[in-house]
């Protein structure tokens, strides 16, 4: 169920944004943008969501959706509307939609896919070791003065 939500939610941020910026400054009809809509969120769900978003962080998966959507609107537009160029179009697209995966992903991550990020993400510091090293560090430091001590 939690991935029937998320499609929805991609797909209408999705549609809104192409809406906007197809319908609005491109005369793109919304039958053709519906149906860019859709392919795109299916690929984008499927690629960034759930393979890259998992293993490689919310960075890795906003830049790789950022360009699917700018590789996928300007070949998809073209194919529906194929008197237009949408270079400029699919760019402004993707800048937009970049943006708005970062708190999808963010979504994703807390509530469909249950997992934290990885740990090198930058969103997610917390999960990182870097305490507990310098703990450890800590500890044997003091083992090797207490030991020197003894010895004396």
């Amino acid at each position: 169920m939690n991935h029937v939500v998320a499609l929805i939610i991609k797909f209408v941020m999705m549609t809104v944004i192409l809406w906007l910026i197809l319908g609005g400054f491109f005369g793109v009809s919304f039958g053709n943008i519906f149906w860019i809509s859709l392919i795109m969120t299916g690929a984008a769900y499927l690629i960034g969501d759930l393979w890259i978003l998992p293993q490689f962080g919310n960075v890795a998966g906003t830049l790789a959706d950022f360009g699917l959507a700018f590789v996928g609107v300007w070949l998809l537009a073209a194919l529906f509307e194929p008197a237009g160029n949408f270079g400029w179009a699919a760019f402004f697209s993707a800048i937009i939609i970049a943006i708005g995966e970062i708190f999808f992903h963010m979504y994703m991550q807390n509530t469909v896919l249950n997992t934290p990020a990885p740990a090198g993400d930058d969103n997610n510091r917390q999960n990182t070791n870097e305490g507990n090293l310098r703990t450890e560090f800590g500890s044997e430091t003091d083992a090797a003065r207490r030991g020197k001590k003894d010895r004396k």
